[in-house]
């Protein structure tokens, strides 16, 4: 029979096995030669999974006689973005790409989107000029070119696509992950500069001491503060949820003192200029330095994460406490100097190599 039930990956033969009330009715059908083979997850019984077998059968045959699903690619994305609403993900950059994408595309249905047209997108993207001037670099192309995809892939779940043309398009080529560390002068040239704005000096003492962006830092209220147990309940970031990180007794003095001041949430005005000045004054930036020469608030994330490597802490934990998904992405933030690389090999010295 061509509907069956299925429970941890194990056919299930009969109503009489003890998983049959957990186990997913699936279908396997072999047409034209090519295989259908789904789960049927609404099906709680046999009828309705057979039901479901023949809606799959017809739609197949509707898409391969020219009776296909033409929904357009404006009208769909409508289900991109509420889904991105749904998953919590930066949902301002994914609107821009989104409009991006509706732009090039316009109304043309998916299912006459090929992998010719998305590597066409992709060439035209990288000839859009960027405000200051310039064009998209290939990184901001990438990300661009990664919303379409995951757009086609919810369409494969929905069924108007059979495959995502994006498997065949290759991402462009990134330079080197940007690296810029402050060295031991320009640290101290900081914190003197720093000296002149207590709130600024106060902001950069939390981000040199927790694993939060500024505006999880900016955020942080007395009510998401357990300072008994020594943890600060971070908001959520960048589709992560919100989570519990310790408090160093440096961060947690700066808390107390914030919040003793009614300084929580941080009542700061005019960032950008305050920050800007403050390193121009440090000598660290150029008043008119381009973004890749100049040191930003975001580096000081590699800063932390640097320290903690030096200070011998385990790679892993750091990348726990980021709450990074994959190494890789630490690897960024952990960033091995000269120094370092010369104590490494000077252990050798104490070695009697035969």
């Amino acid at each position: 029979m061509s509907v069956f039930k299925r429970f941890n990956k194990r056919r299930l033969k009969s109503s009489k096995d003890k998983d049959w009330s957990k186990g997913t009715w699936y279908m396997w059908k072999r047409l034209g030669g090519r295989i259908i083979h789904k789960s049927l997850p609404e099906a709680q019984t046999k009828e309705q999974a057979e039901i479901a077998e023949r809606f799959e059968i017809e739609r197949a045959f509707n898409k391969r006689y020219g009776v296909a699903d033409t929904t357009p690619f404006n009208k769909f994305c409508e289900t991109y973005e509420k889904y991105c609403r749904q998953k919590n993900a930066n949902i301002a950059a994914k609107l821009q790409y989104i409009g991006i994408l509706k732009d090039h595309f316009g109304t043309r249905p998916l299912i006459e989107i090929s992998p010719q047209d998305c590597r066409d997108a992709q060439y035209q993207f990288q000839r859009i000029a960027k405000k200051g001037g310039g064009y998209l670099s290939h990184s901001s192309v990438n990300r661009i070119m990664s919303t379409l995809s995951k757009m086609l892939t919810i369409a494969c779940e929905e069924g108007i696509l059979d495959r995502n043309p994006m498997q065949y398009v290759k991402s462009l080529t990134e330079p080197p992950k940007r690296k810029r560390l402050l060295t031991r002068e320009e640290k101290e040239n900081l914190w003197n500069s720093l000296a002149k704005d207590e709130l600024l000096f106060r902001l950069v003492t939390l981000a040199v001491n927790l694993p939060l962006r500024r505006g999880q830092i900016l955020a942080i209220t007395r009510d998401a503060i357990d300072f008994e147990n020594g943890l600060l309940f971070a908001s959520s970031s960048k589709g992560r949820p919100s989570r519990a990180v310790p408090l160093n007794s440096t961060a947690a003095t700066t808390l107390r003192l914030m919040s003793s001041e009614g300084q929580l949430p941080f009542p700061l005005q005019d960032f950008r200029r305050r920050w800007k000045k403050t390193l121009c004054d440090a000598g660290i930036n150029n008043q008119d330095g381009k973004r890749g020469e100049n040191f930003t608030f975001h580096d000081l994330r590699k800063e932390f994460a640097s320290e903690l490597i030096r200070r011998k802490a385990n790679p892993k934990t750091v990348q726990h406490l980021f709450a990074h998904s994959d190494m890789s992405i630490t690897d960024i933030y952990i960033q091995e100097d000269f120094e370092q690389m010369r104590e490494a090999v000077n252990i050798l010295d104490s070695e009697v190599i035969q």
